[in-house]
């Protein structure tokens, strides 16, 4: 990058380091800017509704999963694990921006109620994943038996306990 276009990115908040412009906020390029730097967060009182806003965001997508796994067996999970990476993403993003005196009473309480959500998630999940793995080893067995008579064969699951 030149100095002519180094200097113009540091005095236009309207272009990113590399010299792209910006467009309503968003680089033209479609690459993300970085992050704001804690120090340049003079509003705390916007920054705790912006990380209240992402947890809102993300407890929803939790709450569809976990209802989803208790109902449902057609469900995209790649598409809500990915939605859950980004709005994780996002809340890191959000909670850099403010200093740890920011952090009131409120926030630390929505907090809370966030990683409780996070661990009923986690623990259907686990339960989801645990039933697959039942799932496939019985499938595995079941393959086993009906090609082989177990002669010359070794086990094809890898949760049996080798002998």
């Amino acid at each position: 990058m030149s100095a002519a276009a180094f200097q113009s990115s540091k005095a236009d908040p309207g272009v990113l380091a590399r010299g792209v412009p910006l467009r309503g906020g968003v680089p033209v390029n479609g690459l993300r800017s970085t992050p704001v730097p804690r120090s340049a967060v003079a509003d705390p009182d916007g920054a705790r509704a912006l990380v209240t806003s992402i947890i809102h965001r993300i407890e929803g997508y939790l709450d569809e999963e976990t209802e989803a796994l208790d109902k449902s067996f057609k469900f995209d999970f790649k598409a809500s694990n990915d939605r859950k990476s980004q709005g994780l993403l996002d809340l890191n993003q959000a909670l850099r921006r403010l200093q740890p005196a920011d952090i009131n009473g409120d926030l630390q309480l929505r907090l809370t109620v966030f990683r409780e959500k996070l661990a009923v998630n986690l623990r259907k999940i686990r339960l989801h994943l645990d039933a697959v793995k039942e799932i496939s080893a019985m499938l595995s067995d079941a393959i086993q038996n009906a090609e082989s008579d177990g002669t010359y064969t070794r086990s094809i699951n890898p949760y049996r306990n080798s002998p």
